[in-house]
């Protein structure tokens, strides 16, 4: 039980330090490439269909959540290495920035938050980050634990994580530390409308 409790949050302080340093490595160089250039998101439909997204909404009805996300940030659903337990990743970036969202549902048996706090410190503790914040927040109606943090120096991070239905539903937002007060009310109205069913 513990070490599936360690996965967990190793694997989400994993996947958003690989997306981070993905962002700042995309905005930061330029490399020409001989692959076939990757098929642009279509236009999203004007009205919501379920486990599609509309200009600034998301609903996925195969997994029950919803959430609110910047009509300017692009999303992107990254290929999932390690699948076996991970139904869903999907991400968003703001165009010309480091500023990225993730939200990932995955598998877990985690029954509690404070199950959930200390398998994200331990492996934050593993990694060498700092934890700024950390509180249990009430979300439309559905307790979460919320940390900020930074998992490097140049990046500062909030992540919050509701355990529903067998699952974790993780909301990682990330951007420069510099860039952090900036975007932090675009990343409360986007935790503040997730929804889970």
């Amino acid at each position: 039980m513990r070490g599936k409790r360690f996965n967990l949050g190793v694997t989400s302080i994993l996947v958003a330090l690989l997306v981070m340093s993905i962002a700042f490595m995309g905005g930061c160089t330029r490399q020409s490439s001989t692959r076939e250039p990757s098929l642009p998101i279509p236009t999203p439909p004007t009205e919501p269909v379920p486990g599609t997204h509309t200009k600034g909404y998301v609903y996925v009805s195969i997994l029950d959540f919803a959430f609110e996300y910047p009509e300017d940030w692009e999303m992107e659903i990254p290929k999932v290495i390690d699948g076996e337990d991970i139904e869903s990743v999907v991400m968003f970036t703001k165009p010309g920035t480091p500023t990225t969202l993730i939200v990932t549902v995955k598998l877990t048996n985690l029954t509690s938050l404070e199950e959930v706090k200390e398998e994200f410190k331990e492996g934050l503790k593993g990694l060498g980050g700092t934890i700024l914040e950390e509180r249990q927040i009430v979300v439309n109606g559905r307790e979460a634990y919320e940390v900020i943090y930074k998992p490097i120096a140049a990046v500062k991070m909030r992540q919050v994580i509701f355990i529903a239905n067998g699952k974790s539903y993780m909301l990682v937002c990330s951007t420069a530390e510099l860039l952090y007060d900036e975007y932090e009310e675009t990343f409360n109205n986007v935790i503040n409308s997730f929804v889970i069913k």
